[in-house]
């Protein structure tokens, strides 16, 4: 009798109950403020996962950083961002390129 894959999952994790817990966020969240600071001097994910994995003090794969990075830091400095740019509409300005949908024939001609 062959066991269904539901029915193989749950096998195969109570084999390795080590795999499902998050080891590498306790990590992550104690450096959470140095990392979103990071980001706020511009500087890349890529450098900071780096910069982390060499001293130490983070070992998890870059991929699972970018999520990390993702789920716990962005959300912030997105509100941070829109926060500080709501106001500023000199950027938009009338000098600058502006799109029309609609075509001017007077323009075309």
């Amino acid at each position: 009798m062959t066991l269904s894959l539901s029915e193989r999952i749950a096998l195969n994790e109570q084999k390795n109950p080590a795999r499902r817990k998050n080891v590498y966020g306790p990590h992550f969240l104690a450096l959470k403020n140095e990392i979103s600071k990071a980001l706020q001097d511009v500087w890349s994910m890529r450098q900071i996962w780096s910069t982390l994995k060499d001293e130490k003090k983070i070992d998890c794969s870059y991929l699972w950083f970018r999520c990390l990075v993702k789920r716990h830091i962005s959300s912030t400095l997105e509100k941070k961002y829109v926060k500080s740019t709501a106001g500023n509409t000199d950027r938009y300005s009338s000098s600058g390129f502006n799109f029309r949908s609609t075509i001017d024939k007077e323009e075309l001609i």
